[in-house]
């Protein structure tokens, strides 16, 4: 008999567990490890719920909810967060997981939510299936692409002449200058001292003024992507890649049953979207996570961000992923609002 309800701290292993079966296909397959705390990437995401499904006393299902405050249109506005659905294999196309999206439908309406976000990999629909024609529940509508730049480390310290790129502590003008900048963006997040607790923040200045900021997070010891599977035809660009990289002072590229070792943007914000600015501050991430023995540093942009157009020259993969949004009550212009501006997510909870 299939069972339902909240899991708690105890179910930690089982999650972890389930998570790690649950893995991704693709040319480069991989597996999610969410060691050693499968709750520490929602207490990062904000106040969670998580929903499973049982088989006696194994977890064989689970969804997971959390509530995040983001801009639309300039104003604030609380929104759930969707994420972490999964099945076991041998237990998928029986209904399971609609179950769990009916208990988490039930839940956000009976809290008197409206906005719901849900990011997943382009190309696949599965996901929508499960989230289309509820009752008295509008579908999800695609806001659009988000590209995940994943840029290269490299040896080479970059500098300027005119920019000083320097390590700058979590201030009240840090805070003013990044809300400025993502209170622009439509569901950009509400920044605080606590999200940045955990972050190396670097900033450039023009007159003892903040005009650049870049907030880096290493999230590795809450999620670890580990490569379990490559096509030939990865298996044989890695082979390359990791040949040449010795030679051009690259970082290295993991193999298989190797984690991912990657850094993440948590933020960027610069005047103007000044070009020279955001290379120069890219290259800067891109030597640190060489000297730490990374592969890559990460950013997830939506299409239609400025940001793409300043990448030109710097090593990078890209993928994609499809950001679907929904308001509960039907309010269709916070939609529109959306779909007009330029989404923002933040890449590194994902």
């Amino acid at each position: 008999m299939i069972t339902y309800r909240l899991a708690t701290t105890k179910d930690n292993q089982q999650l972890i567990d389930l998570t790690a079966a649950s893995a991704m296909a693709g040319e480069i397959a991989l597996r999610i490890d969410r060691q050693p705390d499968f709750f520490r990437l929602l207490d990062m995401r904000g106040e969670s719920k998580v929903f499973v499904a049982l088989e006696g006393d194994t977890i064989i299902g689970c969804v997971c909810v959390s509530l995040q405050r983001v801009y639309v249109g300039g104003q604030i506005f609380p929104i759930q967060y969707v994420g972490d659905f999964k099945v076991a294999e041998s237990f998928r196309n029986k209904g399971i997981g609609l179950q769990l999206c009916d208990d988490l439908a039930n839940y956000v309406t009976s809290i008197g939510a409206d906005l719901a976000f849900l990011n997943v990999s382009k190309g696949n629909t599965k996901p929508f299936s499960f989230f289309k024609n509820r009752p008295n529940i509008p579908d999800f509508e695609n806001i659009g692409i988000f590209n995940i730049h994943q840029f290269i480390g490299k040896k080479r310290k970059r500098v300027h002449p005119q920019y000083k790129i320097e390590p700058t502590p979590v201030t009240d003008e840090l805070i003013k200058f990044l809300n400025t900048h993502y209170s622009k963006y439509e569901l950009g997040s509400v920044i605080t001292k606590e999200k940045l607790k955990d972050a190396d923040v670097f900033t450039i200045q023009n007159k003892k003024n903040i005009s650049a900021a870049m907030c880096l997070m290493d999230t590795m010891d809450v999620k670890q992507n580990v490569v379990i599977r490559l096509s030939w035809k990865m298996k044989y660009m890695v082979k390359v890649m990791n040949f040449f990289n010795r030679i051009s002072g690259n970082s290295k590229m993991p193999l298989i049953n190797e984690p991912v070792r990657m850094m993440y943007i948590k933020y960027l914000a610069v005047d103007n979207h000044e070009k020279h600015l955001v290379k120069l501050l890219i290259n800067y991430a891109r030597n640190i996570v060489y000297e730490k023995s990374y592969s890559f540093v990460s950013i997830g942009l939506h299409e239609k961000d400025l940001l793409n157009n300043c990448f030109s020259g710097l090593r990078k993969i890209t993928v994609s992923s499809v950001g679907m949004l929904l308001t509960i009550k039907d309010n269709k212009s916070l939609i529109e609002k959306v779909k007009q501006g330029v989404p923002w997510e933040d890449y590194s909870l994902v």
